[in-house]
């Protein structure tokens, strides 16, 4: 049956939608793309609900009118710092029998309860599977009726805040639509990544957006680790515009302009006078510009990957780090800068720098929505099927 679904991601000042048309066996195509200026969201929160409602009934209208469809359901991707990423590993003895569904159904609901439990103001958007284990040996897969003593299970969570998915439900009410499904952003781009490169299992991925950043971290196509941070590549504008007394375009237009790789101590060069347009022209160097630039680009690093604790134990078979710019100028212009920023332990890493695609996360979500996704347990927050036959549902 060919059916049309509509996904949009609420990012900063904008909301996205993508609208795709499936097919049979899970395949799917793009019919239309939209990008709507929001300025009633500013890091993935809400600031003004009425104007932020109105313009997504316009948008939805919009949409509907082109198509020639009505829609009643949406898939939403949201990011904000407040989410959660909690990894729990699951035992149970068995005692020498045989590993059964019933064994993963006692860790898995567990393990759910217990976050519950400890996050009472978060709702679980996934769970994912990252390793089974059985007498303490790690498994490629579910080791049922392998015998056994002791049988366990590592899961990552991953909740946001109950509060703000209302307010976001909320929103679409006024549009007569109702959210079928929340999906992480940093975990929506992790799943368009994998899917363009088959080969990938270990890797490390951080989002560079104008106003949050991200780090996740995969081992085995399996998100094991997540944090979202309240700061992004818009605070390098940010800086040198107070710093330096210039307007943010002109601060834009000098980073796009300058090439800082070449920038070093040992030669002082200064701005043209054609770079004030607005701000009143004084002398200033380069090399100052580039130590406010270098200056924020360690202290995000720093934060986001060098001194981050949670990433201390990366795994030796962890190969590549990528990272995704939102902002073109900013990786066109300072990708080098993020790179030589980073400290890792192995020589054999790889650093990657992209642009990040608009709809790299819609593609993502789309992926996760129509075929699903292995590693994870429970794929839809409102799905009726109970917790344990979503999870098996994977694997059978």
């Amino acid at each position: 049956m060919i059916q049309e679904k509509l996904i949009a991601e609420i990012a900063d000042d904008q909301i996205r939608y993508i609208l795709y048309q499936q097919n049979t066996d899970s395949e799917y195509k793009i019919l239309n793309k939209k990008i709507s200026t929001n300025t009633g969201i500013r890091k993935g929160k809400i600031l003004d609900f009425n104007y932020t409602a109105k313009k997504i009934n316009e948008d939805v209208k919009n949409i509907e009118k082109e198509s020639n469809k009505i829609f009643k359901d949406i898939s939403i991707i949201i990011n904000e710092p407040e989410i959660l990423c909690t990894n729990l590993t699951g035992i149970k003895k068995i005692n020498g029998s045989k590993v059964e569904k019933r064994d993963l159904d006692y860790i898995l609901n567990e393990a759910k309860s217990s976050v519950v439990k400890n996050q009472k103001k978060n709702s679980i958007l996934h769970i994912l599977n990252s390793n089974f284990i059985l007498d303490k040996t790690k498994q490629t897969k579910i080791p049922l009726n392998l015998h056994g003593d002791q049988l366990g299970l590592h899961m990552t969570f991953i909740s946001f805040p109950t509060n703000s998915l209302k307010n976001i439900t909320a929103l679409f009410s006024n549009s007569d639509m109702k959210i079928d499904r929340f999906v992480s952003k940093p975990f929506a781009c992790g799943i368009d990544l994998l899917n363009k490169n088959s080969d990938l299992k270990n890797f490390v991925i951080i989002n560079f957006d104008k106003e949050m950043s991200s780090v996740s971290l995969y081992e085995d196509c399996s998100l094991v680790f997540l944090r979202t941070f309240p700061f992004g590549t818009n605070s390098i504008y940010r800086d040198i515009a107070q710093l330096c007394s210039l307007n943010e375009n002109e601060v834009i237009t000098i980073i796009d302009q300058l090439n800082l790789d070449d920038v070093t101590g040992e030669k002082i060069s200064f701005l043209e006078k054609k770079f004030f347009i607005e701000s009143k022209f004084k002398r200033l160097s380069i090399n100052h510009l580039k130590d406010i630039i270098d200056a924020r680009i360690n202290e995000m690093t720093n934060h986001i990957f060098n001194k981050n604790k949670n990433l201390y134990y990366l795994n030796e078979e962890i190969l590549n780090i990528y990272l995704f710019f939102e902002d073109v100028s900013i990786f066109k212009s300072l990708c080098n800068l993020f790179e030589k920023s980073l400290k890792t332990s192995s020589q054999g890493i790889q650093t990657e720098s992209l642009p990040l695609n608009d709809f790299a996360a819609l593609s993502g979500a789309a992926e996760l929505i129509f075929k699903g996704w292995h590693k994870e347990a429970i794929p839809l927050s409102h799905r009726k099927k109970s917790i344990i036959s979503s999870f098996f549902e994977r694997f059978f």
